[in-house]
C-alpha cells in the first residue's frame, strides 16, 4: 500500500488510523500494493489494446510531457463558471482556512473531496464515475496521470503566479517541462526524525551512514519507519550503498528486503503512520523514519508542558559527515480532464501559487510550497517554522546536490519488485 508524505494531517479532529483501519479500507476497494503494478498497467491499456507509453524524466534527462488531439488546453479569455468547484485532494492536506478565502476571492462555492491515498484516487479517475476539477497528484504519478489522460493541459495564461513567484525549477519541472499539466504545490525531504532527550545524538549526527541507525539494537522498540513501501526500501537502499534507487537492480531489492528483515529482528522496527509527527512528540518513538513536513509541523502535537526544542531532523542528503544520499519530491495540482469548470479550476490554482495564501497553506499543513519570497530564513525569522528544524527546510539548491535522489517514478515491472520486497518486510519474512 502506498501512503502518501501528507496523509492523515487531522490537527482539528485528532482522529489517527491504524494500519489496519487503512489497510481494511483500501481492500474494500480492490487496491492493495500487490495489485498495484498491474492496476497501473491497466490504467494505460488503450481501447485499441496497446499501452500508452510512460515519460519518464529524471532532473538529468527532463520531459516534455505529450500533448493528445483529444485533449486540448482550454482557450483563453474565458469567463469562469457558476461552480461549485470540487477539489479531489488528500485528506487534510489543505489548511481549512484557505477553502473559505478562495471561495471569497472566485466567488463560489468550493466542495472538497478526499481521498485515502493516491492508488485509491487513481482507480476512481479511471472509473469514470466521479468528476471533479482540481487534484493533487504526486509529481510520482504525473506520467501515469498524462498518459491515461486523467488530467488536461493547462493554460498559463490562467496561471500568472506560476511564473511570478515559484521557483524556475519547479515551475519547469524536469517530470513536466514547461508545466503544461501541472503546478506544484509543496516539497519535502525524506529523512530521520528524532528527539535528543530520549536518545544519544552522537549515535546519528555525524554518521557517514545516518540510516544504519535504524539497525542499532541499543534503540530496540523505540524506532519506526514510514509506511510507504516505496521510501522504506529506497531507505534499506541507501543504508546498503544504492546511490540511486531509481536504477536498483533485482539483486539490490532482494539485498534491501534482507535488510529490512535484518532490522526488524535487531531493533523490531515496524511500519508507522503517525509515528514522525505525533509519535516523536508523543514520546512513543524516539527515532522515526520522516518526512521533513512532519517534523516542522509535529509542534501542534506535543503534550502541553513538554520541550518542543528537544526535536530534530537529518536529512542524510545534506547532514555533516554523511556520504550517502537521500531523497527529496514535491506534489502537484492538475485540472482534470473533463473539468465541468476549467476556467475556476484554473483560478484556483493560481490562488494557491499566490505567496500569502502559499504561506497561509503552509502553517496548517507545514509543508513547504515553492515559493520564491518563503525562503527558510523568512519562514525562521517570521516564526513560521522553529530555527532548530531549519534542516527541514528546503531550498532550490537541494534538487541540485550530487547527494540527493529526486524522488521519481518507478515502472509497474519496477514496482512489482519494490512491492515484494515490502511485502516480505511487513509480513515479517
Amino acid at each position: 500500500m502506498t501512503y502518501h508524505p501528507r496523509q492523515n494531517w487531522n490537527r482539528g479532529r485528532r482522529q489517527v488510523y491504524t494500519r489496519r483501519d487503512f489497510l481494511q479500507r483500501a481492500t474494500l476497494l480492490g487496491v492493495t500494493s500487490a495489485a498495484l503494478p498491474g492496476f497501473l498497467a491497466a490504467c494505460l491499456r488503450r481501447e485499441s489494446g496497446e499501452t500508452a507509453d510512460l515519460i519518464i524524466g529524471t532532473p538529468a534527462s527532463p520531459v516534455e510531457q505529450p500533448l493528445f488531439d483529444d485533449n486540448p488546453a482550454i482557450e483563453s479569455g474565458l469567463p469562469p463558471e457558476a461552480g461549485p468547484l470540487l477539489l479531489y485532494n488528500w485528506e487534510d492536506y489543505i489548511n481549512p482556512e484557505i477553502i473559505p478565502l478562495a471561495s471569497d476571492a472566485l466567488g463560489v462555492e468550493i466542495q472538497e473531496t478526499t481521498f485515502l491515498n493516491e492508488e485509491v484516487a487513481l482507480a476512481a479517475l479511471a472509473s469514470g464515475e466521479v468528476q471533479y476539477d482540481v487534484w493533487f497528484p504526486t509529481s510520482q504519478r504525473v506520467p501515469v496521470a498524462v498518459a491515461a489522460q486523467f488530467v488536461q493541459p493547462l493554460n498559463h495564461d490562467y496561471l500568472p503566479n506560476l511564473a511570478a513567484n515559484v521557483w524556475p525549477q519547479l515551475a519547469d519541472p524536469y517530470y513536466d517541462r514547461g508545466s503544461r499539466y501541472t503546478a506544484p504545490y509543496v516539497l519535502y525531504s525524506t529523512g530521520i526524525g528524532y528527539r535528543i532527550d530520549l536518545m544519544d545524538a552522537a549515535d546519528l549526527e555525524g554518521l557517514a551512514n545516518p540510516w544504519e541507525i535504524f539497525w542499532n539494537p541499543k534503540y530496540r522498540g523505540q524506532m519506526g519507519v514510514l509506511d510507504s513501501f516505496t521510501d522504506t526500501i529506497a531507505m534499506a537502499l541507501f543504508r546498503n550503498g544504492v546511490a540511486d534507487p531509481s536504477q536498483a537492480t533485482e539483486a539490490d531489492l532482494e539485498a534491501a528486503g534482507d535488510a529490512l528483515l535484518e532490522a526488524l529482528e535487531a531493533t523490531d522496527i515496524r511500519p508507522s503512520i503517525d509515528g514522525s509527527y505525533s509519535g516523536i512528540p508523543e514520546g512513543r518513538f524516539a527515532i522515526h523514519h520522516a518526512w521533513s513536513g512532519d517534523l516542522v509541523n509535529s509542534a501542534y502535537y506535543w503534550p502541553d508542558n513538554n520541550d518542543l526544542g528537544t526535536a530534530r531532523y537529518l536529512w542524510p542528503a545534506k547532514s555533516e559527515g554523511s556520504t550517502v544520499n537521500g531523497p527529496i519530491s514535491n506534489d502537484t495540482m492538475a485540472v482534470l480532464k473533463g473539468s465541468e469548470h476549467p476556467v475556476l479550476a484554473h483560478m484556483f490554482i493560481d490562488f494557491m501559487l499566490d505567496a500569502d495564501n502559499a504561506l497561509t497553506n503552509f502553517s496548517w499543513v507545514g509543508y513547504q510550497p515553492p515559493q520564491n519570497t518563503l525562503t527558510p530564513e523568512y519562514l525562521i525569522s517570521e516564526g513560521w517554522a522553529a530555527d532548530y528544524l531549519e534542516p527541514a527546510l528546503v531550498v532550490p539548491g537541494d534538487f541540485e546536490l550530487d547527494s540527493v535522489w529526486v524522488q521519481g517514478p518507478l515502472d509497474a515491472e519496477t514496482e512489482t519488485l519494490w512491492s515484494d520486497q515490502w511485502t516480505r518486510y511487513s509480513s515479517g519474512g
